[in-house]
């Protein structure tokens, strides 16, 4: 089960957002709309990946929190904002978040975020599986499969990876398919890692 927690002081964004992610039955959230509900969560849970607003209407924004967070355990982040300024940016850089998502992002960017997130996270603390291990499964993948895999990888839909390779929405999703036969896999999340644990897309 991956423990996610959600820091956002708007009930109605924090709620959607909950729903959105839980439709995964292996993510659980845990919610908190200030510093003190998220300390407590923090420090009495094994959290995954958090999602922050970084506009918080308290005295401590979301980079103050993620600040001493980091001092505490290193886990991956994810931003939130409805502002894309320069100076926010700076501040937020200094805490080596993996992403930003500006508001207002649908459903595939938040999940695939999230997804790429925890993904890339383990990867680097899990030395011990190496590449040799997925040659011979990668050997099955036509080089039509592997292009369709990185790009899928990347957190493009299917339509986009359409686009990016002039397919058919249609075709990718065949192709999808045939990936998921052939490595024995299950969702989109789980060609994410395998595509990154094999070192065939590496998160820039």
């Amino acid at each position: 089960m991956r423990q996610i927690l959600l820091i956002e002081d708007e009930f109605i964004i924090a709620k959607d957002i909950k729903l959105l992610l839980e439709k995964d039955t292996s993510i659980h959230v845990k919610t908190a709309r200030n510093y003190e509900e998220a300390y407590i969560h923090f420090k009495a849970n094994n959290i995954d990946v958090i999602i922050c607003d970084i506009n918080l209407n308290e005295e401590k924004d979301g980079i103050d929190i993620m600040t001493e967070f980091k001092q505490l355990k290193t886990v991956p982040v994810v931003y939130l904002t409805a502002y894309d300024s320069h100076d926010i940016l700076k501040r937020a850089k200094q805490t080596m978040p993996f992403a930003y998502l500006l508001k207002p992002f649908n459903e595939v960017q938040l999940k695939v975020t999230i997804d790429l997130a925890y993904l890339n996270y383990q990867k680097e603390n899990d030395s011990i599986i190496e590449n040799s291990d997925y040659t011979e499964q990668l050997e099955e993948l036509t080089k039509r499969e592997k292009e369709i895999l990185v790009v899928i990888a990347s957190g493009k839909t299917s339509k986009e990876t359409g686009e990016y390779l002039n397919i058919s929405s249609h075709t990718v999703e065949k192709h999808k398919k045939n990936i998921k036969k052939k490595l024995d896999l299950n969702t989109v999340g789980e060609l994410v890692g395998f595509a990154m644990r094999s070192n065939l897309y590496e998160v820039s």
